[in-house]
């Protein structure tokens, strides 16, 4: 039994004065959160082609990653019907606010960790020759948030393994060609076995500062910017088609562990199961959630939303099916 269940076995049910004090609290995170001014990033962060929202409202080449808007108010509304109130619950505990934030933040870095255990239990991945084609098909669901009329869209995508051809990459029925070398999601072995498999140095790898000359040469020296571009890499490294060393995979796993902020909250999968999801409060696109399953912490899809015009759609997206294939738009 997971952690998350463990805690709502645990917990009695909460009377009405317990319900009213938990609402307090979390109306003045909301009131608290509303009053500070927002954060934007002073440089987008693209993986793999694909197109998605950032704060600014602007639109940004990013790897597919579909993400439901889990917004302050719904958080609440969950945590008042599960458990009684997530912050009352874990205070009750812990004997105040700031320990239960560290109970939260071990608890996302707990699943993690056992998510990048998962990893390393599956199979290595076979090894694409740098001529060959990385074919996925992603299913994404997208909901207007005022009509709650839904579309599912099913996409099918070519990515050239080591970025030397054409890509065909798809989203939301939409397909567009990628030219070769300008495909930032590659899959070339040679290069994805340079990456270090220690967490802290894949994160000083991957760290791009917004303000060079010099990398950081430790966490210390990691900006809340660059934190921000880390958290969409390595989030982009788990939810992307499993063609890596799994050792690598393993290790963004821990180092997404690593992002400050890190949390996790209870969520729901493409079937309306109970999952876990994975979020950052430093994120660099808006809604962010990584859904995981609750037993096992196998990656079940991610959610985001998608604001075009005065509209907005709530999206869950996974990926349905991978494969090592010959040519571009050939099938496995």
């Amino acid at each position: 039994m997971t952690e998350l269940r463990r805690m709502r076995a645990e917990v009695s049910h909460p009377d009405a004065a317990r319900l009213a004090t938990g609402r307090q609290r979390l109306q003045a995170v909301i009131d608290e959160e509303e009053a500070a001014p927002e954060a934007v990033s002073r440089r987008p962060f693209s993986i793999g082609g694909f197109m998605n929202d950032t704060k600014d409202g602007s639109r940004n080449p990013v790897r597919r990653r579909p993400l439901l808007s889990v917004a302050v108010a719904a958080a609440a509304a969950v945590a008042v019907t599960a458990t009684a109130v997530v912050a009352d619950n874990i205070g009750d505990r812990q004997d105040g606010s700031a320990d239960a934030a560290r109970t939260k933040h071990s608890y996302a870095e707990e699943v993690l960790r056992s998510a990048a255990e998962e990893a390393r239990r599956g199979p290595e991945s076979d090894i694409p020759r740098d001529d060959q084609f990385i074919y996925t098909k992603s299913v994404t669901k997208e909901t207007e948030r005022k009509t709650h009329k839904s579309k599912t869209y099913t996409d099918e995508s070519w990515t050239s393994v080591d970025g030397s051809k054409h890509s065909w990459n798809v989203f939301l029925g939409q397909g567009n060609w990628t030219n070769p070398h300008e495909n930032e999601m590659q899959y070339d072995w040679s290069e994805l076995k340079k990456l270090p498999t220690d967490p802290v140095k894949l994160i000083l790898k991957l760290c791009s500062p917004v303000d060079p000359p010099l990398k950081p040469k430790s966490l210390k020296g990691v900006s809340k910017e660059e934190w921000k571009d880390l958290h969409s890499q390595l989030e982009g490294m788990v939810m992307r088609a499993p063609v890596m060393p799994k050792e690598l995979r393993a290790t963004a796993f821990e180092a997404l562990a690593m992002v400050p902020g890190i949390k996790a909250k209870p969520a729901k999968d493409a079937e309306g199961r109970p999952a876990i999801g994975i979020w950052s409060e430093n994120a660099l696109f808006e809604g962010t959630l990584l859904v995981l399953d609750e037993d096992s912490h196998k990656v079940l899809g991610s959610t985001s939303i998608r604001t075009p015009g005065k509209k907005t759609y709530d999206q869950f997206s996974h990926l349905e099916d991978y494969a090592i294939v010959d040519k571009l738009k050939q099938r496995p």
